[in-house]
């Protein structure tokens, strides 16, 4: 069974490695992307199998436990297209997409959507809500997510963004390092009986290895 395991990690940390690779290339224009190859052999302290999962808080930033252990790719951001607002919280159209603001609001999102809840770097203390496929989230063991993405946002309503580089940038992110869905949608977002939008559980993004079962760290 460990070989098999083996063999399926492998095969994730290559299709992670060209998806990134392909994204980089379509989106990065002054950053060369760093060759699959040097990804997947050359980084290190690769270690998938780990005999013991942190505990994770709510509010921690535990990027091992929502992406690879690969190190950060470089990331250039793309302007922000003329005279559309960069403000921290809001996206390019000026809407605001902090859930303290739409905690209320009733937000009509597409069959097979779900509402999530994003972290800014610049804004560690707000979640901004998001309109993902959840084909493109895991289920509640960690797996099965559709490699790449596919949103809407809820605040000016544009949809069908493709790549979640170009729809980090219409939220204003302002990330300097690669974009990843992985690191930066951290929530499952929640109404409650009286109508209230609020933070749900963490989005399991992946499993930790503890010998013959596998443990979610969510």
């Amino acid at each position: 069974m460990g070989n098999s395991y083996a063999g399926q990690l492998k095969s994730a940390r290559f299709e992670e490695a060209l998806h990134n690779s392909i994204e980089a290339s379509l989106r990065c224009s002054s950053v060369v992307p760093r060759p699959i190859f040097s990804q997947l052999y050359l980084d290190p302290d690769q270690h998938p199998f780990s005999s013991a999962a942190n505990e994770m808080e709510d509010d921690e930033d535990d990027e091992e436990m929502s992406e690879s252990n690969s190190p950060p790719i470089p990331y250039s951001q793309k302007p922000a297209p003329e005279g559309s607002c960069t403000t921290d919280g809001f996206c390019q159209a000026g809407k605001d997409l902090r859930l303290v603001s739409l905690c209320m609001e009733q937000i009509d999102i597409p069959a097979g959507f779900l509402l999530v809840g994003a972290k800014s770097p610049n804004l560690p203390e707000h979640i901004l809500v998001c309109a993902v496929d959840k084909r493109f989230l895991p289920d509640d063991h960690g797996k099965n997510a559709l490699l790449g993405f596919s949103g809407n946002c809820i605040g000016c309503g544009e949809r069908g963004f493709r790549y979640f580089t170009e729809f980090s940038n219409h939220i204003n992110l302002k990330l300097t390092t690669q974009p990843k869905k992985q690191k930066h949608l951290k929530y499952y977002l929640v109404r409650s009986s009286q109508g209230v939008l609020s933070k749900g559980p963490l989005i399991c993004w992946k499993v930790i290895w503890k010998g013959p079962q596998s443990v979610s760290p969510c």
